[in-house]
């Protein structure tokens, strides 16, 4: 009867990109700045990450690729946010270092704090906000929307004023003593090229930490449908292309979902009830049938470790006809209208014309590789 409900909680949206990725790629200095490696950027708290390609992509270039990737390495610690503060632990992994933590809890449920790029985010409920005394501002919850229930205080703890007796960061010490001083368990991930978690210098050592290394685990999927997924697939010149591009973009990312899956709907010889599942294929007149690898990792994956790991990919496959997509699922941290993940799909590259009348110049560049990406925003099935 009344209009009391935050409607946007009900919303779910997949904001697809199509672009062209550029000709050469650091892997050292990936861009952050366009899409694909913008959306990658944007989603820093990740929990799982799927690459799936065919077969013969994976035994050709999989041992370059992993040669190229480093080991990603995490710790579950259970620490208090006076911890944080801690002299050595904060002046080294925070002060001149880069870290990753977030909390335990649900957002919008309970007070949920992470930390990233020396900014500390705290959700709290409304009575623990009043108590800690520290300015924030309030978010939607998902609750009523005119009632203010959570708020988020975001705290730049590289700022220089952010030392011990000044008389700012003090009162932020009193709050974590006093009000918010509960332990909770936290996933850690050190951002430093140079870090080690097990070492004894570590100041991440005194909490008794947990160390997981995140590594690959492959599951085959054999006799698979493939619908084309050529450059031509994702161009459109007319509005009348354009719409039908739009109803192709959600046909190929529903079928990689299932992919990624592994469902055997996809399969070849699939002679499941129609009464049960009326799923078909697209375009499946023009599909072939191809054996397809996924490779699983789990853990706190950080942002730049999955553009690594693209990267990689991208310059292992450059030049060959075929694809490759890759899928992450992010830890909700806005119980709102939150990032909960996305996926890229690579299409195979161009194929250059070697004929003497249709010749590439030297001084004419090579086609762009194209990429199709998709951004879930609100998504229930994303784990928080």
């Amino acid at each position: 009867m009344f209009d009391i409900d935050d409607s946007a909680l009900d919303k779910e949206k997949c904001y697809t990109t199509i672009g062209e990725l550029p000709h050469y790629l650091d892997p050292k200095q990936p861009p952050t700045r366009k899409s694909p490696f913008s959306t990658v950027s944007r989603h820093c708290f990740v929990h799982s990450t799927e690459l799936i390609l065919p077969e013969e992509i994976y035994q050709a270039a999989w041992d370059s690729i992993a040669n190229k990737i480093s080991i990603c390495q995490y710790a579950k610690v259970f620490m208090s946010l006076s911890d944080i503060l801690d002299g050595e632990f904060f002046n080294k992994y925070i002060k001149i270092g880069n870290i990753l933590m977030i909390s335990e809890g649900q957002s919008g449920v309970d007070n949920v704090y992470s930390l990233r790029d020396g900014i500390l985010r705290l959700e709290l409920d409304k009575s623990s906000y009043e108590r800690a005394g520290l300015v924030g501002k309030s978010v939607r919850s998902g609750g009523k929307k005119h009632v203010a229930s959570r708020y988020v205080v975001e705290i730049n703890l590289r700022l220089p004023s952010m030392l011990h007796g000044k008389k700012g960061f003090e009162r932020i010490v009193w709050a974590f003593k006093n009000v918010l001083n509960e332990s909770l368990t936290w996933l850690f991930s050190d951002l430093s090229p140079s870090s080690d978690l097990s070492g004894q210098d570590a100041p991440i050592k005194r909490h008794s930490p947990q160390i997981f290394s995140c590594t690959s685990t492959k599951s085959p999927f054999q006799n698979v449908l493939t619908p084309p997924l050529t450059p031509s697939t994702f161009q459109a010149e007319s509005e009348q292309a354009i719409s039908e591009l739009s109803d192709t973009c959600v046909e190929i990312q529903e079928w990689l979902a299932l992919a990624f899956l592994g469902t055997p709907r996809l399969n070849a010889d699939d002679s499941i009830d129609p009464y049960l599942s009326r799923y078909s294929v697209p375009n499946k007149e023009n599909c072939t049938s191809s054996n397809l690898v996924k490779l699983t990792w789990k853990g706190l994956l950080p942002s730049h470790w999955i553009a690594q790991l693209l990267i990689a990919t991208l310059r292992s496959t450059a030049g060959s006809d075929s694809w490759f997509a890759i899928s992450s699922h992010a830890l909700g941290k806005e119980a709102v209208e939150g990032k909960d993940g996305y996926m890229i799909l690579a299409p195979p590259c161009h194929k250059a014309d070697n004929t003497e009348d249709n010749a590439l110049k030297s001084d004419q560049k090579q086609p762009r590789r194209k990429f199709v990406c998709w951004e879930y925003v609100g998504c229930p099935w994303s784990a928080s």
